[in-house]
């Protein structure tokens, strides 16, 4: 009887020990996600404003913009698919969120029918997917922070 109550006891302790780093690693992730969210759309800003002063055309600034915005979206999206990976059925906060993930690719969609819908009025369809892709260049600037600081 003894043993079954220290058994009990133990297995407890590691349970709680589980359970506060499996929280500690949903906020870091959450926190890395965040984090290359807002840098993606720093980097949209960033790149908009050039676009923006450089070619004479206004419609490639504005292309370049959807396509960014909606490639902040599906950065939000991977995330949260990425975040729901791990869940199971039993712990609702894992799977909390993750319908936006699941409809990632439907930003993408978006942004082919919305070029498509106005390209006669001046959209153009590579400042858009360019757009689209600059969250791969925060995913890039956030592997090259990650390298650096690994080195130290």
């Amino acid at each position: 009887e003894q043993q079954r109550k220290l058994a009990g006891n133990m297995e407890d302790g590691v349970n709680e020990k589980e359970k506060e780093l499996k929280i500690s690693a949903r906020d870091a992730y959450r926190r890395q996600v965040g984090s290359l969210v807002s840098e993606t759309f720093y980097f949209s800003i960033l790149i908009f404003c050039a676009v923006w002063s450089f070619f004479p055309n206004p419609f490639s600034a504005i292309s370049y913009l959807l396509g960014a915005l909606l490639g902040t979206a599906y950065a939000y999206g991977l995330g949260k698919s990425v975040e729901a990976l791990g869940g199971s059925a039993y712990d609702e906060e894992d799977l909390k969120g993750s319908g936006v993930g699941s409809a990632r690719f439907a930003f993408l969609i978006l942004l082919f029918v919305f070029v498509g819908k106005f390209r006669t009025v001046g959209l153009q369809e590579i400042p858009a997917i360019m757009g689209f892709f600059t969250y791969q260049l925060s995913s890039l600037s956030q592997g090259l922070k990650d390298a650096s600081a690994e080195d130290y």
